[in-house]
């Protein structure tokens, strides 16, 4: 399906010819006959274990992981088969579906048209939804060591994808179809039916006690009015101070020639983000604290929504980028300006822009896809947590949803940290003088204070179980995140960088003589 959603987009007018009846049917075949071999090596390794220890088998279905544990003979080696096929598998698949959409996006982003554009990622966004859903269960489950493993776990994640994804699987593709939403509405011949089953006529329903919501009411520090004048001050302080140094670090980057370089490019990046997302939460902020009416729309309420996560993981992946650089200068400082080429250091800024917003747009669609039975937003924005709050119906699907892509988005961006960072120890480590190594830490101590700083408060806030959550607790935290860390990245970058201090003292003395 990857395959042919990229001949789809990438070749469209020889999509009929290339994708024949005769090619569709091959694939098919091929897929069957590659699953039935696979599951004749698990079934004939299953069938040659001599002897079980129990009849008792603690699962709802006969699935390889439970029946090995019962087995009384070593079974390392059909442990080692079950991995090593499951691996390929998932290996192949995983690829061949990689680089489809890699061709994908490529041919997406040299469309001119932002309708084409928009179209060509409506297309692919249900396999995608698909994809993502299956494989990350597959996994968890077949492709994780055998030791440790929670046999009740190993049962949830297998409800999930032996009864739960194929249900999903329809509803996904067609409910995000519109192919399929017109063939239901010509074969149930009734267009007022269909309408009572779009989204547009449930929005116009009252479904129990709760409707659409117009406004939302931020509830923000309501519980201590005494502090309200105050919390302004500080916000206002905070604020000030993070539009100023972050500009101010932008200013002082580009119009410093010695600082042209890509680590303070992504510097650059990073302060530009940090004032657009700061300034997303503090100025409403700022004006609910001094007025009567706190309220928000509903139409405000998404946009800030889609706005901060965009920003927020758009921060993670640069700061992502910004070890690869420090891995770069460090592992391999002949080569830097050749690796680190102007147009790399492009591509990764634009490819942490676009996850960040292909992330947002998940985070914000699973969220307002609740139906809310409350107006009143215990929290001072509108963020996730809060609002899965205010849901009438059962979040539990809402809230896998967010911990596996906010948890995959943490994954990859400390993954790609831990590795720059264990590289760049190793190299500092063999450097034989004692300065050469002091050098090379101080190098990246102003990175690593930021990146422990922000995962580890958005850790805290995002991938912790719902249960027991205080929200109260949350808002201390998310004023850390939200207002204080944007403040902090341009002073930490400041105060311990020997270039940014030079070229400081020099903007300054040439406007004080010029």
């Amino acid at each position: 399906m990857a395959y042919d959603r990229f001949v789809a987009i990438c070749n469209p007018l020889l999509y009929t010819v290339t994708m024949s009846r005769s090619l569709c049917i091959e694939l098919v075949f091929c897929c069957y006959l590659w699953g039935i071999i696979c599951s004749l090596i698990h079934l004939c390794l299953a069938l040659e274990i001599p002897s079980y220890r129990s009849n008792v088998i603690d699962h709802f279905f006969c699935d390889l992981p439970p029946l090995l544990s019962l087995a009384c003979s070593d079974v390392s080696v059909n442990e080692l088969v079950v991995f090593i096929v499951a691996t390929v598998n998932e290996i192949i698949t995983i690829v061949i579906i990689f680089t489809s959409y890699l061709l994908i996006l490529i041919t997406i982003l040299r469309m001119r048209s932002a309708e084409g554009r928009h179209k060509a990622f409506s297309t692919c966004a249900s396999h995608l939804t698909a994809i993502l859903v299956f494989h990350g269960t597959i996994l968890f489950i077949y492709c994780r060591p055998s030791s440790g493993n929670s046999v009740d776990t190993d049962k949830v994640a297998t409800v999930f994808y032996t009864i739960v994804i194929p249900m999903l699987n329809p509803l996904i593709y067609s409910l995000r179809n519109k192919d399929v939403k017109a063939a239901l509405k010509k074969v149930l011949g009734s267009r007022l039916l269909f309408e009572k089953l779009s989204p547009r006529a449930l929005q116009r329903m009252e479904i129990g006690n709760y409707t659409v919501k117009t406004e939302f009411f931020l509830l923000g520090f309501s519980d201590h009015p005494e502090l309200w004048g105050i919390l302004f001050a500080v916000f206002l302080f905070i604020y000030s101070v993070t539009l100023m140094g972050n500009f101010g670090m932008m200013l002082l980057i580009t119009t410093s020639s010695h600082l042209h370089t890509p680590m303070y490019f992504f510097l650059c990046v990073l302060s530009f983000v940090d004032a657009c997302y700061s300034s997303v939460i503090a100025p409403k902020l700022l004006v609910d604290l001094v007025s009567d009416k706190k309220t928000i729309s509903y139409k405000g309420c998404v946009s800030q929504l889609y706005f901060f996560c965009s920003l927020v993981d758009t921060e993670s992946f640069l700061l992502a980028a910004m070890a690869y650089d420090r891995y770069i200068a460090i592992c391999n400082p002949l080569l830097y300006t050749v690796i680190m080429s102007k147009k790399i250091c492009c591509q990764l800024a634009l490819g942490a822009f676009l996850g960040g917003t292909m992330s947002s747009i998940i985070h914000t669609t699973n969220t307002f896809h609740l139906s809310f039975c409350s107006k009143e937003i215990n929290h001072f924005f509108c963020d996730i947590s809060p609002l899965f709050s205010l849901s009438c119906t059962d979040t539990y699907m809402h809230d896998i949803i967010l911990v596996v892509f906010a948890g995959l988005v943490e994954a990859i961006c400390l993954l790609a940290v831990l590795l720059s960072y264990v590289c760049i120890i190793a190299a500092i480590l063999k450097t034989g003088s004692a300065e050469g190594r002091r050098k090379g830490f101080s190098t990246c101590a102003s990175h690593l204070t930021i990146v422990t700083i922000y995962h580890g408060t958005l850790i805290f806030i995002y991938l912790r179980p719902s249960t027991g959550h205080s929200l109260d607790i949350d808002k201390v935290t998310s004023v850390f995140y939200t207002l204080i860390i944007p403040m902090l990245n341009p002073l930490i970058y400041s105060l311990r960088n020997k270039d940014v201090k030079k070229a400081f003292r020099k903007m300054i003395s040439r406007k004080l003589f010029s």
